[in-house]
């Protein structure tokens, strides 16, 4: 990329539909969460709302959008209920269909990622920052979620192999626009790599590890390097001190001591 060209330059308009079809089948998903686990209408609608959403909205306020995209237009909050619907009243049916939801979980992550970071290169920012706010908008309404549903965030326990896809997706999206290349194609392709990595998570076990505390090897090694090595003394002076401690002894005892047999 050329010095002093301008990222925002180089962000054009993804289709309408990108948005549509990442917050209905993140809705969806959300929806048949709160349903799996027993929440009333109200829970189950609020949580499709949140995972839908969520990560839309942080967005708008992170870039200072006062008045939300998501408010001015009526579409987003009409596929948000219609994906609560379709999530309240067929749950069971969609988690049969487990390989399926995370494919659609793959392709709506790929979505929000570009989107998220389309808006932030829009907004004149950063490629940093754009790769932050295109991660924050793929997990944000997961992140939502879970604290509404009182569980502890999916996005921060081990094992749970969501932010890395997000944060590599939005990556490649930027990498790629920041190339001069078609936003479009650069959407397809981080798509692509968000789908593989979260199927990779499913089919082959790909996971995040817990954190290693390592102050207990520091510690030990530290102790190792500060023993003092011991002391070799050679033969003939042990034999000259072990002679010696005896006689030592005998001018050190009292009198009454040496006069017992």
């Amino acid at each position: 990329m050329a010095a002093g060209t301008d990222l925002s330059e180089l962000a054009f308009t993804l289709p309408a539909w990108t948005t549509y079809a990442a917050v209905a089948i993140s809705g969806v998903a959300g929806a048949t969460y709160a349903a799996k686990r027993g929440f009333d209408v109200v829970g189950v609608f609020a949580l499709a709302f949140a995972t839908g959403l969520g990560g839309l909205m942080l967005t708008d306020i992170l870039l200072g959008n006062l008045t939300t995209n998501l408010l001015s237009s009526p579409w987003y909050l009409l596929v948000a209920l219609g994906a609560a619907v379709v999530g309240f009243f067929f749950a069971g049916l969609i988690s049969r269909f487990d390989p399926v939801m995370v494919v659609l979980d793959g392709l709506a992550m790929g979505f929000l990622c570009t989107v998220g970071a389309q808006e932030a290169l829009k907004a004149g920012l950063a490629p940093s920052s754009a790769i932050f706010i295109g991660t924050l908008t793929a997990v944000g309404g997961l992140l939502i979620r879970d604290v509404l549903a009182g569980d502890a965030p999916q996005l921060v326990r081990p094992g749970a192999f969501i932010a890395v896809p997000a944060i590599i997706s939005s990556g490649v999206f930027v990498l790629m626009v920041d190339s001069s290349l078609d936003s479009n194609a650069a959407q397809l392709v981080a798509m692509a790599t968000a789908l593989f990595l979260r199927a990779g998570a499913y089919w082959f076990g790909w996971h995040t590890g817990s954190s290693g505390d390592l102050s207990a090897r520091a510690w030990d090694f530290w102790a190792r390097k500060r023993k003092p090595e011991p002391i070799e003394v050679p033969d003939e002076f042990a034999e000259y001190f072990t002679d010696m401690i005896p006689k030592i002894t005998d001018d050190y005892r009292p009198d009454s001591a040496k006069d017992k047999p």
